[in-house]
């Protein structure tokens, strides 16, 4: 038996929070692997924007799901994180689970979660997370946003934390926490990943613990996903540097300067209709945002 605590880091998206946390208290939970389920929310928005939806959600479910509010106002992706980990520390749970606000968690999703990570005896565990609706993203942009699936069970070597459960105790011993230099770039997640795996940890993925992420109007285009790859690669390569994997970073460099070269002579092709049209385009564009990562140029994609 299990105490789990879900953790829900927010920013002005109150609707979205709504949706999500309506989505958690209809799941089904499994009695015989969970017997204590809460969820922790923090808003870091200093008006407070979730306060009054979370107050609501807090009445009306009361019977289902405990529901625990905080505002932390000092904005950063990483400093909400690590506040989250600290209210979660605070109550003693066996796993702690990481969901974002524009997401909404399909019925077994908790229970695969769980389930995963004690079947291998593993420090974390990821699921798939399935961007909704389909419709709103055009056939040359879908095929850029897909992200990659893998056999049950796999075990990984990287995560994101839209979708991740973790071993508290195992958390704790490591002593790793999100770092502030990520604050308002992102990429928080993918740092936190490495130093978990550097000092020994595990991953392995839950193909049946799937979130379905609610697309938004102004990320259904090219402009958006010019700046998602530019970030990306930007985000990386300070990573190699900081990381001193230089080996790495050598070859990130010669791959970034080839896609550069050739994306200047494909960038015409976006104006040809085709699944694949973009591919010149954003090739510049991560090319382009590896270069700045080497000068330690940071596109602060968060800092608003």
């Amino acid at each position: 038996m299990n105490k789990v605590v879900i953790c829900i880091p927010t920013y002005k998206r109150p609707e979205m929070l709504k949706e999500l946390i309506l989505s958690i208290a209809a799941g089904r939970i499994d009695r015989s692997v969970i017997n204590d389920l809460s969820i922790i929310v923090v808003d870091n928005d200093e008006q407070m924007s979730a306060a009054q939806v979370v107050r609501e959600l807090t009445a009306k479910l009361q019977e289902l799901i405990k529901i625990t509010y905080f505002n932390y106002p000092i904005k950063g992706l990483s400093n909400v994180r690590n506040e989250l980990l600290r209210r979660a520390f605070s109550i003693n749970p066996d796993f702690i689970v990481f969901v974002d606000d524009d997401e909404i968690v399909t019925e077994e999703w908790l229970n695969e979660m769980v389930k995963a990570i004690i079947r291998n005896n593993g420090d974390m565990v990821m699921g798939p997370v399935v961007p909704s609706p389909a419709d709103k993203i055009s056939n040359p942009l879908s095929c850029w946003i897909e992200r990659p699936s893998y056999a049950d069970n796999t075990r990984l070597n990287f995560i994101r934390t839209g979708n991740l459960i973790i071993n508290a105790r195992s958390l704790m011993e490591k002593g790793i926490w999100f770092d502030e230099r990520f604050n308002f770039t992102g990429g928080e997640d993918s740092y936190f990943g490495i130093q978990m795996i550097r000092k020994g940890a595990t991953i392995y993925w839950a193909a049946g613990a799937i979130v379905y992420e609610t697309i938004q109007d102004d990320r259904a285009n090219i402009k958006w996903l010019l700046g998602r790859y530019y970030n990306g690669a930007n985000i990386y390569t300070r990573i190699l540097i900081l990381d001193k994997q230089y080996l790495k970073l050598t070859k990130k460099i010669l791959v970034s300067l080839f896609y550069i070269i050739a994306g200047i002579f494909t960038a015409a092709f976006s104006l040809i209709p085709g699944r694949k049209r973009y591919w010149g385009l954003l090739k510049l564009s991560e090319g382009f945002g590896s270069i700045a990562g080497l000068f330690m140029i940071k596109y602060e994609e968060y800092n608003s």
